[in-house]
This record gives structure tokens, sequence and C-alpha cells, in this order.
């Protein structure tokens, strides 16, 4: 065997990967609906820089768009989410609940409103529940952000400088 021989044999065997067995898939710490899915939704949506609420039975809806925006609130635009996403507190958002698709980019302020049953653990359930006739719809988690290669974060550049999220028990 030459030299050249047993380098491409070397490269050969290298090129298809052992056979290992796929890993078990672990079930979700929280199940659709529980209180332990909200709260990771809101620990979550505060590490990518949102806040969010439950609206309580007695409070109004102005009332908790006080409480998350305090006297900030011109230029806020209040938006419908169909559903929540708990492992990566993204809301579904869909084109046909909008009067313009701008809506859930040119805002200051975002407030997405979402059913407080409407929670789904992980992405695989979400992706389920997007309907399959949607022309559009996004996966909002956070307000935007961009960082360039100097590493300065800038907030707000290409869509909503804030993202707030209230569950709504009504």
């Amino acid at each position: 065997m030459t030299a050249r021989d047993a380098i491409l044999g070397a490269i050969r065997a290298a090129a298809v990967p052992p056979a290992s067995a796929a890993p078990a898939l672990t079930a979700p710490a929280a199940t659709a609906g529980s209180p332990d899915m909200h709260e990771e939704f809101l620990r979550v949506l505060g590490t990518v820089g949102g806040r969010g609420v439950v609206r309580r039975a007695d409070q109004s809806l102005d009332q908790a768009l006080a409480a998350l925006l305090g006297d900030d609130r011109d230029g806020a635009v209040i938006v419908r989410g169909r559903f929540a996403v708990a492992e990566n507190a993204a809301v579904y958002v869909d084109a046909a609940d909008l009067e313009a698709r701008t809506q859930v980019v040119l805002p200051e302020h975002l407030v997405l409103v979402v059913p407080f049953d409407a929670m789904v653990p992980t992405m695989h359930e979400a992706v389920r529940l997007m309907p399959a006739t949607s022309a559009c719809g996004w996966f909002l988690s956070g307000p935007s952000k961009t960082a360039d290669i100097e590493q300065a974060l800038v907030v707000g550049a290409q869509g909503s400088r804030t993202l707030r999220v209230i569950f709504d028990v009504a």
C-alpha cells in the first residue's frame, strides 16, 4: 500500500461517522396551560429584554398597560397574539389579525395581548398550531436588537424598542 492509498483510506473512513443511538427526548417541565409555563415565559422574556404581566380578573386592560408602560405610552401599538411559547418567550402573531403588516415593526412600543390559555411549552407544539392557510406570521420575542462587529448593541433598530406581553385572563 502506498502512502497515497493510506491517506485516501483514512479520509474515506473518517467521512462515515460511527453509528450512535438517538438521544432520548425529555418531556417538557411544564404542561400546557399550567402556571409554571407562564412563570417560565415571563422569566425568559425578561432575559431577552421584554416585560410581561398576567392581567388579573379585576384589572382592566388599560390598567395593565399603565403597569407595563407607565407614562411612556406614546407610540404604543397593541396587537393580538394567537398563542405563546414558554421555552423562548415567543408570541405568534398572524398577519390576518393586523390592519397592516407594519404594525409589528414600526411602533416604538409593541404590546402583545395573548389569551391566558393559549400557551404551549415548546416550539414543536407551536408549529403545529400555526394556521395552514396563513399567508404570513411571526414569532416575536423581546424587542428588536442588533449588534455590529464592534459589539455595539442597538435596541429598536429594525423594529420596536420595547416589547410587552399581557396574558389576558378574560
